[in-house]
């Protein structure tokens, strides 16, 4: 991989649904090389099944973070375990069988719930927990949701690329309507085209970076060294709204030489108490938010 395969599946990561065209004009090349690059990873397995979902704002959830390291003598079955525990959005592994577990609850009195239910099935010793996103709307201004975007992000949710046209036949309606729908959606974050990304499928190096920002230092400030280093190959930022110190940054090295290079400079900008890597190893997918579903204004056509 380059910096411009990593670019391409942080965009993909985002929005799934993301023309050709826009990720080339993004990524100041041709929509030809776009397709190529996209096609090498679609068939290393390193882009898998992009799909739809209504987001967490949507469905008025909770998405957590529970990260640690595991007891347990298998992570391969650990991670099969996990797919009982209700909620379950993704894990991650990485060296020294630390873990990274997200999921999405409705109800922030079932939040303890969930974390007891991961950190038993995970033997995780000495848990920490974050909330990744916590929607809250303003008064009057609810998600809506409408029967017609109930039936589109179903028939996007195998196929998250479908063409319009595709779409509008299948559904019975005009091409514009099934546009002016997802153009909502996407508008009011009511809905995330995704996809599954396995880091492990490629011989790169992938690592999940803790920084805790020291106490005293301003959050941009050190927010912006972090950019400076990191956003040609960062891949996806985790930030907790209870805890706003704390950043997981999961980005990509060509080499463990330009990795250990990365977090020399990170410590010695000064703006990190802590700069700490783990090396991804393995991701698995669950239903999470794809199980989940929001109010309907109207009946759902059967």
């Amino acid at each position: 991989m380059d910096e411009t395969d990593v670019a391409l599946c942080r965009l993909l990561v985002y929005n799934s649904r993301t023309p050709y065209s826009e990720l080339a004009k993004a990524l100041d090349t041709s929509v030809q090389n776009v397709h190529r690059r996209v096609q090498a990873l679609i068939t290393s397995g390193s882009l898998a099944n992009f799909n739809s979902a209504f987001s967490v704002l949507a469905v008025k959830g909770i998405w957590l973070m529970v990260h640690g390291r595991s007891g347990a003598p298998s992570v391969n079955k650990v991670l099969e375990d996990l797919k009982k525990v209700p909620g379950m959005d993704m894990a991650m592994t990485s060296t020294g069988k630390y873990m990274y577990l997200t999921g999405v609850v409705r109800d922030p009195n079932r939040i303890g719930e969930f974390v007891a239910s991961v950190t038993r099935t995970a033997k995780l010793s000495s848990p920490e927990i974050g909330v990744v996103q916590f929607p809250l709307p303003l008064p009057g201004n609810e998600p809506v949701v409408y029967p017609m975007d109930m039936k589109l992000v179903s028939a996007l949710s195998k196929d998250s690329r479908r063409p319009v046209t595709e779409l509008a036949e299948e559904l019975g309606v005009a091409p514009r309507t099934v546009r002016r729908h997802i153009d909502r959606l996407n508008r009011e974050m009511l809905v995330h085209f995704s996809l599954e990304l396995y880091l492990n499928r490629t011989s790169d190096l992938f690592t999940a970076l803790h920084l805790t920002v020291k106490k005293g230092q301003e959050l941009e400030k050190a927010a912006m060294a972090m950019i400076k280093q990191l956003a040609l190959r960062e891949i996806i930022t985790y930030n907790f709204g209870d805890r706003p110190e704390q950043f997981i940054v999961v980005f990509w090295s060509p080499t463990i030489g330009d990795l250990n290079e990365t977090i020399a400079d990170l410590e010695k900008s000064g703006m990190f108490e802590e700069v700490c890597p783990n090396l991804i190893l393995d991701a698995r997918y669950y239903d999470g938010v794809r199980a989940l579903t929001p109010p309907v204004r109207g009946k759902v056509p059967k």
